[in-house]
């Protein structure tokens, strides 16, 4: 079974020999549920594609929750059943199936592939950390990828990877302990670098009363499917826009008299829009890759605490950001990256 990314293009092709082929027929089932049938045109001896990666991500949608703790669904079963008939319709009196059925199991990812890598991305059928916090290491032409993440003091650290024993097909997350300096992750070691923050008030982002607080962490979908963080412990800024409509009222009685404290000017339909920007630590130059991933992520959270409740919550945010200008220690000497993002919600609470 293959990890399909199903942000990118998947496709399942075959042909027939047969002379008498006329249709193509295409069965995509979901954890073992039939959800689609596809049928194309067929005939003698060419190739017929179907693209299914689109249709199988409906059913895929990954969620953080409430808690800190790790999400339930990461990924799921799809299986795949290509045949050729000899009718337009497979479905018609005196449709017959040419040959045998194809038939291909994989797992679903709701994470992408680049250009660079070419067609039919796919996760690494190993076991892997699923994050790209990751410099080459060795002089092969390969090389070895050296793990290491930044997170300040007292902070738990969880990595994602792709389990293939003991639960396959799934992405699984490791915690590490909160002072701990490295994780072992499906046998690989993550470096963590701890990084003391001293730039947010309690109030905001700390468990405990020390001076060096943890900052805020963000969690994001990243390309391979998977939930990430990554902390952002320097200068934080928050701001509220508000949009409003306004209409003339009357405030004469029937007398001609009025009040002078009476509002002839009203503002209806008030709503404000929090936005927050955030800094992240000095960091290396693969986090040029990290933080791309954000950048094209569908969903992001940050952690924080509500500021009338005091309990810490995922909160959704958009980014805003449109892009950013890569950055390497040759032209800047310190890496450090600025983010900002919009609360995805209104902060008057206007659900109905």
């Amino acid at each position: 079974m293959s990890n399909k990314l199903l942000r990118s293009p998947q496709y399942i092709s075959a042909s027939s020999s047969n002379a008498t082929v006329k249709s193509a027929k295409l069965l995509i089932k979901i954890n073992s549920t039939l959800r689609y049938t596809l049928v194309k045109d067929a005939n003698q001896n060419e190739t017929v594609a179907f693209e299914y990666s689109e249709l199988c991500r409906d059913y895929l949608d990954i969620e953080l929750g409430s808690s800190s703790s790790q999400p339930t669904i990461n990924a799921f079963a799809i299986r795949l059943e290509f045949s050729f008939w000899n009718k337009v319709n497979p479905s018609e009196a005196g449709a017959t199936q040419l040959g045998s059925t194809t038939t291909q199991d994989h797992y679903g990812y709701d994470g992408y592939g680049t250009f660079m890598e070419g067609e039919d991305p796919i996760n690494s059928a190993t076991a892997f950390p699923a994050i790209s916090n990751f410099d080459w290491d060795g002089s092969s032409s390969s090389g070895t990828k050296a793990y290491t993440v930044y997170a300040p003091p007292d902070s738990a650290v969880r990595i994602p990877s792709i389990d293939t024993t003991n639960d396959a097909g799934k992405v699984v997350y490791t915690n590490s302990s909160i002072n701990a300096t490295s994780v072992s992750v499906e046998g690989i070691s993550v470096n963590i670098v701890r990084v003391p923050c001293t730039k947010y008030t309690d109030e905001l982002s700390s468990y405990w009363s020390y001076v060096d607080v943890t900052g805020l962490r963000v969690y994001f979908i990243n390309k391979y499917g998977a939930i990430q963080n990554e902390f952002f412990t320097l200068k934080m800024v928050q701001q509220i826009q508000s949009k409003r409509d306004k209409y003339n009222t009357s405030t004469i009685d029937s007398t001609g008299d009025y009040d002078t404290w009476k509002h002839t000017k009203r503002d209806f339909d008030i709503s404000g829009q929090q936005s927050i920007t955030l800094n992240s630590f000095y960091v290396p130059e693969y986090y040029n890759k990290v933080f791309t991933e954000m950048l094209l992520s569908e969903k992001i959270w940050v952690r924080m605490r509500a500021p009338y409740t005091g309990d810490f919550m995922n909160f959704p945010v958009n980014i805003k950001d449109s892009g950013f200008t890569y950055k390497n220690q040759l032209n800047d000497k310190l890496i450090q990256f600025t983010f900002n993002f919009d609360m995805s919600f209104d902060y008057i609470n206007n659900n109905r």
